[in-house]
């Protein structure tokens, strides 16, 4: 990421438990990577951040929406940014309640609403919110960012739209906040390949964990990425059943001939979606179908054309072996979400292993909470690689 935006301030996005990833983990690991900062959605998520240790920047890409909120941010020394004009005033009455402005300024970012129609300011309270901003003494502007829409569609004339409303927005900053002000308006898509949107800074989610979206959008190129996460796990139990046998709940899928069924004790109850159903999983380096329901605890492949699979096989759900590869993006196509919603789904059932980033050697297992190494493998019992 470092030589696709050059000289830009790059803050890695690890909300929602790093996208499913396991925050603490991922966010000792960019500190050691030296990142410049790292971004949140709900103020919840600061204090579990600075608890494992993270020392660095943070931003709260949601805002305060409460008083308690707003307390969080201060007292993890975090960064909240300004979305709609009157919070400022909210803001500034609350630290004079409190007692909490008789200390340092708070530094403030301000998103503007360049066509997203989601959060931040509208364009033309832009100027008031920053004449605001510059008159209180309460608070110090810390950034200006915005979000943008179809950055992942490479041809997509509307983001060109925003980048040009966006600076606009910027045109307003006098000189010495144009020397120090961070501005960032790009995000994974747009970092690695538009470089009018990096500006002086870039916020990073899905690149950071290996997923190019334009890759799945478009067909376009890939930019090198390789994917953190696996999800993996044995094979614990085999039986042979005749053909027309029915297999799982519903007997929805029957054997044409006979078949070798493996269980494998991963479902939906983990975070391994229904919709998963159909797909297929690697077993020894062949690509094996997923047969019936997915059910809540675990799901059924068969594994017929992999006459020497065994109980103890390890089942590779999402990720690698050698050469074949479950890819996200092949999970969310088949269930008609998105790439992300893979990753933040799986959930905390699933023990995690997390892999040293030299050695190769097994850093934790269990939860990462708090570990400081390395990418992470998901499974009912995971590799100890």
């Amino acid at each position: 990421m470092r030589g696709a935006v050059g000289q830009a301030v790059v803050y890695g996005v690890v909300k929602a438990d790093a996208y499913g990833h396991g925050a603490p983990a991922v966010a000792l690991e960019l500190e050691r990577l030296g990142i410049d900062g790292l971004a949140v959605a709900r103020a919840t998520e600061l204090e579990e951040l600075r608890r494992v240790g993270y020392s660095g920047r943070l931003l709260l890409l949601g805002g305060p929406e409460s008083a308690e909120d707003l307390g969080r941010a201060i007292r993890w020394t975090a960064t909240p940014v300004l979305t709609r004009l009157g919070q400022l005033a909210a803001w500034s009455a609350w630290l004079r309640r409190s007692g909490v402005g008789a200390g340092p300024a708070l530094e403030v970012v301000v998103e503007v609403d360049t066509g997203m129609s989601r959060s931040g300011l509208d364009l033309s309270d832009w100027p008031e919110a920053l004449d605001d901003l510059r008159a209180a003494p309460e608070f110090r502007f810390a950034g200006l960012m915005s979000h943008l829409a179809e950055s992942e569609q490479v041809e997509s004339s509307f983001t060109g739209e925003q980048e040009r409303r966006f600076a606009a927005a910027a045109a307003l900053l006098d000189p010495s906040e144009r020397r120090s002000v961070p501005a960032h308006l790009a995000n994974s898509s747009a970092a690695l390949r538009r470089a009018s949107a990096r500006w002086t800074a870039v916020r990073v989610g899905g690149a950071l964990y290996g997923l190019d979206l334009a890759t799945l959008v478009d067909g376009s190129a890939g930019a090198g990425l390789r994917p953190v996460m696996s999800v993996k796990a044995p094979i614990v139990d085999m039986r042979h059943v005749p053909a027309g046998a029915g297999v799982g709940y519903r007997r929805t899928w029957r054997a044409p001939e006979p078949a070798r069924i493996a269980l494998v004790r991963v479902g939906y109850g983990d975070g391994f979606s229904s919709g998963f159903g159909g797909g297929e999983v690697l077993v020894r380096e062949e690509r094996c179908p997923i047969v019936g329901q997915v059910s809540m605890d675990s799901l059924t492949v068969d594994v017929t054309r992999v006459p020497t699979a065994a109980i103890g096989d390890e089942c590779v759900l999402l990720g690698e072996q050698r050469e074949q590869r479950i890819g996200v993006g092949e999970l969310a196509g088949r269930a008609g979400i998105a790439a992300y919603e893979v990753w933040c789904g799986l959930n905390l059932r699933l023990p995690r292993l997390v892999i040293g980033h030299r050695d190769g050697e097994s850093a934790a297992k269990g939860p990462v909470r708090g570990s400081s190494r390395g990418g992470t493998r998901r499974g009912s019992a995971p590799s100890s690689r």
